[in-house]
């Protein structure tokens, strides 16, 4: 049950961080953070499925649920999650 919410979890942060449309400036360090959440929740859904990384634990998924939350809030904008962008809504 927890690597299921688990996949669906990194997945979710996968697809949002990939799939958010940039707007105004672009902003390497930014982007570059945006690019390594996204590699890394793609990379965890892949160890764990092929069990090359043991079964996440409940703290390990409940961190991940707060940054899905916190992207989902900001709607894929990392500069949002991170307090960089300082005009938002």
């Amino acid at each position: 049950m927890l690597l299921v919410a688990n996949t669906l979890i990194c997945l979710a942060i996968a697809l949002r961080t990939a799939l958010f449309v940039r707007t105004g400036t672009y902003r390497l360090s930014i982007a570059s953070i945006a690019y390594a959440i996204t590699v890394a929740a793609g990379s965890d859904i892949v160890l764990r499925i092929y069990h090359i990384a043991g079964p996440p634990s409940n703290a390990d998924l409940f961190f991940k649920l707060i940054v899905l939350v916190a992207l989902l809030r900001a709607k894929g904008n990392v500069a949002i999650v991170l307090s960089l962008k300082r005009n938002h809504q």
